[in-house]
């Protein structure tokens, strides 16, 4: 990816999974500014499932829950297809959310765009940092 200062996720391809549609909105606004092609918003667990087992991705930014499902299935399937993850939520239990998902960058609601945009990117080095070490690894 060639990303530019003012367009950092230039080629990225960001799934939202945001269950308030207008909170999804304004995150898709914000990403897209920053040059992702957005996927979604997905509105439940099984839209967000079925993306998650059959679309290309960069990086997803989930709501922890969607109307009243939890997302984590569906989190599950992305960190296995080596999708970088960040929770973005309104949900109580954020430290122990961190602790269950080390690998994923999480945010509370509300966070400003720039912190946003900078945790997608972290995601998708942080996965392709893995990916690397691993690839680097199975060649020894």
């Amino acid at each position: 990816m060639n990303a530019t200062s003012d367009q950092p996720l230039q080629g990225a391809r960001i799934l939202i999974a945001e269950d308030d549609a207008i909170l999804a909105f304004d995150l898709g606004i914000v990403l897209q500014k920053a040059g992702a092609k957005i996927l979604g918003p997905t509105l439940t667990l099984s839209h967000t499932l079925s993306l998650a087992q059959t679309t290309s991705m960069s990086a997803a930014v989930l709501d922890v829950s969607l109307r009243n499902e939890e997302v984590f299935p569906a989190a599950q399937e992305l960190k296995g297809r080596g999708v970088g993850i960040v929770f973005y939520t309104g949900y109580a239990a954020v430290d122990q959310l961190r602790q269950d998902w080390p690998d994923a960058e999480v945010l509370t609601k509300p966070t400003p765009a720039r912190v946003l945009v900078e945790a997608v990117r972290r995601a998708m080095r942080s996965i392709s940092a893995r990916i690397g070490v691993m690839s680097t690894r199975s060649f020894a």
